[in-house]
C-alpha cells in the first residue's frame, strides 16, 4: 500500500529538476464577484519569503492551538471521534439496541461499570493501566470486530458519560452536501419524483437547504436519511445524545471521509514544504536559523 510519504516522494522525484517551476498560491481574495489568488515563483523568493512560507507549512502541519490546529492535530481529532462513536454503539450493543439479538440480556451501562470496576479490583495485579486492555479479552461475550480495539478504560468513560461533545468545525453545511446524496429503494418511494434529479429538489426542500446551495445525486453519497441524521448535529452534541443512525455514518462514512480529506490536506503542504527547502538548498539558505 502506498503511503503519503511514498507518493509525496515520487512527485518531488519526478521534479526536483525542474525545481524553477515550483509555485506558491497565496490566499483567494475577492475582488468584485470573482476571487483570485496571488501565485508566486519559489525560485524568486527571497531568503525572508521562502522562511515565512516554510514556517506556514509547519504551523498548518502542526499548530497545536484549539480552533486552529494543524493538519496532523486535526488527523488525530477525527480518529479520537471515530472511536468515541464506536465506545458508544458498543455500550448500545451491551444494551442490546445496537445489531439486536433475539433473547440476548441487556445489559446497563451503570451495572457494565459496577462489573467491570470489580473486575478490576479483584485482578489489580494484572495491570495497573487498563487502556492498554482489550474489553473484548475480559467479557465473556464474542464480541463483533468492530470493538476488538475498544479497551476497559474507554468503556467506563463511555458508562459514566465522559465521553464528551463532537467538535463539528470541520463537518461543514458544504463539507456533507458535497459528498452527494443517493437514495435507498425505501426513500425513492418516500420521496416525490420519478428521476433522482427530481428526489433530489424534493429533498432539498424538505432538508430546508439554501436554494443557492448545490446538491447533486451521487452513488459514492449518503442516503437521504444519513444527509439528514448530519445535518440534525448540533454544534456540541453530546455522544450518548446522538442516535444510532448518526453514530454509525458519522463512524462509518463521514468522519472516514474527512480523514481522507485531511491526508490530501497533509500531501500538500508537506509537498511545498519539500519544495521550499529544495528551492532553499539550491540557494545555500538555511530555512532553521
Amino acid at each position: 500500500m502506498t503511503t503519503i510519504g511514498d507518493a509525496l516522494q515520487k512527485a518531488l522525484d519526478e521534479k526536483k529538476n525542474d525545481f524553477s517551476k515550483f509555485i506558491w498560491r497565496g490566499e483567494k481574495k475577492k475582488i468584485g464577484k470573482k476571487f483570485v489568488q496571488e501565485v508566486e515563483l519559489m525560485q524568486d523568493m527571497t531568503p525572508e519569503r521562502l522562511k515565512e512560507c516554510w514556517n506556514r507549512c509547519k504551523v498548518m502541519l502542526n499548530n497545536d492551538e484549539p480552533g486552529k490546529l494543524g493538519r496532523y492535530n486535526v488527523l488525530e481529532e477525527i480518529n479520537s471521534q471515530i472511536n468515541k462513536c464506536n465506545i458508544e454503539l458498543l455500550l448500545r450493543y451491551f444494551e442490546n439496541v445496537y445489531l439486536p439479538r433475539v433473547g440476548a440480556e441487556s445489559i446497563k451501562r451503570f451495572s457494565l461499570m459496577i462489573n467491570l470496576k470489580k473486575f478490576m479490583l479483584n485482578n489489580s495485579d494484572y495491570t495497573d493501566d487498563w487502556s492498554t486492555v482489550p474489553v473484548s479479552e475480559i467479557t465473556s461475550k464474542d464480541l463483533p470486530a468492530e470493538f476488538k480495539s475498544i479497551n476497559v478504560e474507554e468503556v467506563i468513560e463511555g458508562c459514566t458519560d465522559s465521553l464528551g461533545v463532537l467538535d463539528k468545525q470541520h463537518l461543514t453545511l458544504s463539507f456533507i452536501t458535497k459528498m452527494g446524496l443517493w437514495f435507498t429503494k425505501a426513500e425513492e418511494s418516500e420521496l416525490k419524483g420519478t428521476s433522482n434529479v427530481e428526489r433530489v429538489k424534493t429533498a432539498k426542500l424538505q432538508l430546508h437547504l439554501p436554494q443557492d446551495l448545490v446538491l447533486k445525486f451521487s452513488d459514492k453519497g449518503l442516503s437521504y436519511h444519513e444527509m439528514r441524521a448530519m445535518l440534525l448535529l448540533q454544534k456540541h452534541h453530546k455522544y450518548s445524545d446522538m442516535t444510532t443512525e448518526q453514530l454509525v455514518t458519522l463512524r462509518n462514512k463521514v468522519l472516514l471521509r474527512l480523514s481522507k480529506e485531511v491526508d490530501t490536506h497533509i500531501f500538500n503542504w508537506k509537498r511545498l514544504q519539500k519544495q521550499l527547502e529544495i528551492v532553499a538548498k539550491s540557494k545555500g539558505i538555511n530555512l532553521n536559523e
